[in-house]
């Protein structure tokens, strides 16, 4: 199982070390389907509610959701250079202090278990990095892969609740991140050029 912690960590901290929008959403992606698996490894006895929360996971999160952001992102012709977070020293220790802190808040919360650890901290980095990556960005996709990000560790927390969400919960909570995908997707759609940049004023032209 940390095995599985490690790989989702690295899938929202590698895209922020190059400047590519399809690796961010490849980032997604990866959070996805490892966050279908650590489900499915919870669960030993299998009902509708939670064969439908690992098809929304491993199939909507891991799969649908990243192809209609790429099919979106290549439909709005966006071909600049694209960063998570600002490429300078400030922000590179932010993360890093970000990431310590939350595995140490792990390490708090569940001393004498390192795999409840482990989900603890990657749960807590992840909504870290997610709002670090929301601080930082002013571009749509970057502000989508923030929330989804932020998501995410809130959803490792739920696999840690012993009770179960009620079947019409895990709809209407499946239904709202899926309405909020599409959203954002015609969210991007509807701002073709935001990759251009703003020409400062060079003076007033006087007659």
């Amino acid at each position: 199982m940390t095995e599985l912690f490690v790989i989702y960590v690295a899938s929202f901290l590698v895209p922020l070390l190059f400047r590519s929008w399809r690796i961010a959403i490849w980032g997604l992606a990866v959070q996805g389907i490892i966050l279908g698996v650590i489900f499915a490894a919870h669960h030993r006895e299998w009902t509708a509610v939670h064969f439908l929360e690992y098809l929304f996971l491993f199939v909507g999160r891991g799969v649908l959701f990243p192809w209609y952001l790429f099919r979106c992102m290549k439909r709005s012709k966006y071909q600049s250079d694209f960063a998570l977070i600002h490429e300078n020293l400030f922000v590179w220790m932010m993360a890093l202090a970000l990431l310590i802190m939350a595995f140490a808040f792990g390490n708090q919360m569940a001393p004498e278990s390192s795999e409840q650890a482990w989900q603890f901290g990657t749960a807590a980095a992840s909504v870290l990095i997610g709002m670090l990556i929301l601080c930082n960005q002013s571009h749509r996709l970057g502000q989508i892969v923030g929330l989804l990000t932020l998501e995410g560790g809130l959803t490792l927390t739920e696999f840690l609740s012993p009770h179960e969400m009620p079947f019409v919960v895990t709809i209407g909570v499946s239904a709202v991140i899926a309405v909020f995908v599409y959203t954002c997707g015609q969210y991007l759609l509807s701002q073709v050029t935001f990759s251009q940049p703003v020409e400062p004023l060079t003076g007033i032209v006087s007659e």
